[in-house]
């Protein structure tokens, strides 16, 4: 990527002009059930509105800075240590001797960020839905670089060799991988000069996937070594941060300390113990790794701060980092696929419905604040049922459905009928991913009895399987939401609310038959706010995390930042005049 990244994207705005998931043209959600003689309403058109990328600029020089005294003595120690075991830059693709960085925009195009110039080519690929990228580097003895590519299903699929030209097609790929909510890359950690995977499941258990150098079967079975990796939110594989020619790896908490887990070269534990080597790194929402760019043999970190600037922090050989600099701004919306967070998928929308029945959609910018809206035609959805905004219920869309429940209980996603007689249901929602299949579910409350139901997605949209019995007593409740990962261990969870304003989570298991763990009582006083004017949009923070929105009875609208160990920090104020949607938001 061309030496030290001294300004990367500091003009990115001239695509960021209409950016929402969904707009719709037709149907309002009312107060209440529409009276028993009400004429029924079809399903209403959608209309979806692409978003749009920033626009990307970088002046990345390759020469590295005028070392400092102290900088001096560690660069010499390393060059000592390392010599010629330093492991080539994981991801140069432009072949400058740096690696780049690849991010994923809001358009869903992929960018290669390698510092030559003020605008960043689009990198194409041959990809299918994917949610995920591990940049492992060279896997098979090859000049370039491979790509591992994750679906919301499961499966990792290899693509060799990617140059500027794009990325090729699959010529490997493996299933089961959702049951591990982070795979990562750190280069080579077990001595052997083959560069392995490192993954993570929910429960916080650590694999190794060695890598044997084949292209054909590119890893060993898996082992696990590790336990309590859970205790991060994120984890970043960072190569060789110390010199020692082996990688490395990162772990932070949500209380901002560092961690440092040096390699050992051993298969069978391939980290050592780790160091805390800093505190205040909650300040970031995504830490990435971007290998060796000062040129002094250690892989660097970068940290990205919620108003969308990054900063350098150059590697010594201990672990530690020394002083920061500053990169450049604009990098909100961009999904880093070197960074050590949980990726979302799913949802990172909010919509309103105002009086008129006049829908208007926003999107998540990651820095904490909604787009401008996109409005949809005037009163187009005045008569509607029930609505909702659902997780994606299209498996390869990464952005939320809209589902409605028509007044002779058609339902409705996306514009398209696929049912009938949901007009038992006096909730219906989609938090996600509950089955663990890779498909977003429903999620149902029945009148009168108060039993829960899930119903597994077809992953199209287009349909959902039999319904299981999750049970009953939720009637307790007068709101039921959520949308994504709460908690952070990367499963989708489901809050609740009394109506004396007691907030509970039910953390999701990813298993179907019991989809939910025990309630957790994490906040009191949410009856502050009306069941319609609270919502859960998604990240909007960019740090992996689902966050709150809500409307107070002034117009105001607040967010509540998801704190990684599932409870809400204080609120923010980033909006007001929302009483204009006085059907809800969503």
């Amino acid at each position: 990527m061309g030496g030290i990244l001294s300004s990367v994207r500091t003009q990115r705005a001239s695509r960021l002009a209409a950016c929402t998931a969904l707009v719709l043209s037709a149907g309002m959600l009312l107060a209440g059930p529409a009276s028993a003689d009400a004429t029924p309403t079809g399903p209403h058109a959608v209309v979806k509105a692409p978003k749009s990328a920033e626009s990307p600029s970088a002046t990345l020089p390759h020469e590295a800075p005028a070392p400092t005294a102290q900088n001096k003595a560690r660069r010499s120690a390393a060059v000592a240590v390392a010599g010629p075991h330093a492991p080539k830059p994981r991801f140069d693709v432009s072949g400058d001797g740096f690696s780049d960085l690849l991010v994923r925009e809001p358009d869903d195009k992929l960018y290669l960020e390698d510092g030559s110039t003020q605008t960043n080519p689009e990198l194409t690929g041959n990809l299918g839905a994917y949610k995920d990228l591990i940049l492992p580097g060279d896997l098979g003895g090859g000049a370039a670089p491979e790509v591992l590519d994750l679906s919301p299903g499961g499966v990792l699929t290899l693509h060799a060799d990617v140059t500027t030209g794009g990325i090729g097609y699959g010529s490997w790929s493996g299933t089961g991988w959702n049951m591990f909510n982070k795979v990562f890359s750190a280069g080579d950690v077990t001595g052997d000069g083959k560069n392995d995977l490192l993954a993570r499941t929910p429960a916080g258990e650590l694999y190794l996937y060695a890598g044997t150098g084949d292209l054909a079967a590119p890893f060993s079975a898996g082992h696990k070594f590790g336990t309590g990796w859970d205790m991060f939110d994120q984890v970043v594989g960072a190569s060789d941060v110390n010199g020692d020619g082996l990688g490395d790896v990162y772990g932070r908490r949500p209380n901002g300390e560092l961690y440092f887990y040096a390699g050992t070269g051993q298969a069978a534990n391939p980290l050592n113990p780790g160091v805390k080597t800093g505190t205040g790194w909650d300040m970031y929402n995504q830490i990435i790794a971007v290998d060796d760019q000062n040129n002094d043999g250690l892989g660097d970190l970068v940290g990205r701060d919620l108003t969308g600037k990054l900063w350098f922090y150059p590697s010594q050989a201990d672990g530690h980092q020394g002083a920061r600099s500053a990169l450049g701004t604009g990098w909100r919306s961009a999904q880093f696929f070197t960074a050590g967070g949980n990726v979302t998928y799913g949802k990172n929308d909010l919509f309103g419905i105002d009086g008129a029945g006049t829908l208007s959609s926003y999107w998540g910018l990651g820095d904490g604040y909604l787009s401008a809206p996109v409005r949809g035609t005037k009163g187009g959805w005045a008569g509607a049922h029930y609505v909702s905004n659902p997780s994606s219920l299209v498996t390869s869309e990464r952005w939320a459905s809209i589902l409605e429940v028509t007044s002779n209980g058609d339902l409705v996603v996306n514009g398209n009928r696929i049912g009938s007689g949901w007009g038992i249901y006096n909730t219906v929602i989609g938090v996600g991913d509950l089955t663990g299949e890779g498909n977003g579910d429903l999620i149902t409350r029945q009148g009168g009895n108060g039993h829960l139901y899930l119903y597994p997605g077809n992953g199209q949209g287009t349909g959902v399987y039999s319904r299981i019995d999750v049970g009953g007593g939720w009637n307790i409740y007068d709101k039921l939401f959520g949308a994504g990962d709460v908690n952070g261990d990367g499963l989708p969870d489901l809050l609740a609310r009394t109506p004396g304003g007691e907030l509970y989570l039910y953390a999701g298991t990813g298993n179907a038959k019991v989809p939910f763990k025990g309630r957790v009582k994490i906040g009191t006083g949410w009856n502050m706010y009306g069941a319609s004017k609270i919502a859960v949009s998604g990240d909007l923070t960019g740090d992996g995390r689902s966050d709150i929105v809500a409307v107070d009875s002034a117009g105001d609208l607040w967010r509540y930042d998801a704190n990684g160990s599932g409870g809400f920090k204080g609120r923010v104020k980033i909006g007001y005049g929302w009483n204009l949607y006085q059907y809800g938001i969503y």
